[in-house]
């Protein structure tokens, strides 16, 4: 009998314990705020530094321009682990208009631009490409 107390009591506690504990719904767990890439996720998109393998990625995009033009000044990176690396790059050029690219670095330290848009400005929404 008094093992039945106790095990009857144990699971009240159990039970209170996990009834208090904040339930995040799956929209809730993705939710990102803000512009905070400091808490990145494997696999996603995390915030960048000017290396000189992006200044290169960057250069590569400033190629698929029509024109003859100099890269500017790199204003976001954004990076995503894969086979090698996607770098997510706003920069202007040398007649002052900005564009976005996604550039992929592949293992072998190869590059090919993805993707490339000119852009009205440097500013940033957040926005992450899927």
């Amino acid at each position: 009998m008094k093992k039945r107390i106790l095990l009857i009591a144990l699971s009240s506690i159990v039970l209170v314990a996990c009834s208090s504990a904040k339930n995040e719904t799956k929209e809730e767990a993705n939710v990102q705020t803000g512009c905070d890439f400091t808490q990145a996720i494997a696999g996603g998109w995390a915030q960048g530094k000017i290396t000189p393998e992006v200044e290169q990625a960057a250069k590569e995009a400033v190629k698929e321009i029509s024109g003859d033009h100099q890269l500017g000044k790199i204003y976001e990176v954004r990076q995503q682990v894969v086979a090698g690396m996607n770098y997510l790059i706003t920069f202007s050029i040398d007649n002052g208009d900005y564009y976005s690219a996604k550039v992929f670095r592949s293992l072998q330290d190869t590059y090919q631009v993805k993707e490339i848009k000119q852009v009205p400005s440097a500013v940033s929404n957040c926005d992450v490409p899927n």
